[in-house]
């Protein structure tokens, strides 16, 4: 005859109220929207970064100041080709790093170029790269910067300042395109070509650095259409930038 225990129905485990099990999905499901929601913001980020506006076509980058820091007051033409904007830094003697001419602070001017999804050349000049660099950082616009250092030594420590920010570095030469290579290491930087040089000189540094930079290519003797065809170019420097961009809509 089985024994009482083992014939009595012993109560079940709850597996937990309905509202309780309602709670819990509800908990989930807000998860997986925050989730959602931050990687569309880190992809709206990264659309305005400088190497995706690389890919997206040419960058054309015109001279600016504190006072101009959007596409639109730069002079820059209404289109969907990138804009950028190239700034010179200064220090002022409380340590402040200012943009001139005038006295705007870098990191107002970096939370409006922010805004306004504007990429920045900054070039250095005296300032301390590593002072730049940590306003950069805390402006999030470490994708969004060029640092164009004013010396041998100063392009040093704007390597070193920060490892993923992209470092302009002058190269004139095959010898010079090497020796750029070497001192980047695995740093991100974009080589800087005259425009007067050689195709060749563009082709070779284009395969190491990550960006190359010149400066206006129009001249007499051949269009801006004709340069780029034979050198790969992904930013342009020139003061203007509406007869550039209209010069290659026409040549195209």
């Amino acid at each position: 005859m089985p024994h009482p225990d083992t014939t009595s129905d012993k109560p079940c485990k709850s597996t937990g109220s309905p509202l309780k099990r309602c709670l819990g999905k509800g908990i989930v499901a807000v998860g997986v929207c925050m989730l959602a929601c931050a990687g569309v913001v880190l992809h709206h980020s990264k659309a305005y970064g400088l190497m995706a506006r690389i890919h997206h076509g040419l960058i054309i980058c015109t001279p600016g100041t504190g006072l101009s820091m959007t596409s639109a007051s730069a002079g820059l033409p209404h289109q969907d080709s990138p804009g950028m904007l190239r700034l010179e830094l200064a220090s002022q003697e409380d340590g402040r790093v200012i943009v001139v001419p005038g006295s705007n602070p870098l990191n107002e001017v970096l939370a409006s170029s922010r805004r306004a999804h504007t990429l920045l050349m900054l070039d250095l000049n005296d300032t301390n790269p590593t002072d730049v660099a940590m306003l950069v950082r805390k402006a999030r616009m470490r994708d969004r910067v060029v640092l164009v250092p004013s010396s041998k030594e100063t392009t040093q420590v704007a390597l070193q300042a920060d490892p993923s920010m992209m470092v302009a570095i002058p190269v004139h030469s095959t010898r010079e395109a090497y020796a750029a290579h070497r001192l980047a290491g695995h740093h991100p930087y974009a080589a800087y070509l005259s425009p007067t040089a050689a195709p060749d000189l563009f082709t070779l540094v284009h395969r190491d650095a990550e960006a190359v930079i010149t400066e206006n290519p129009i001249t007499t003797t051949f269009s801006a259409d004709e340069f780029l065809a034979d050198r790969p170019v992904d930013i342009v420097v020139t003061p203007q930038p509406t007869q550039l961009s209209q010069t290659l809509a026409r040549d195209s």
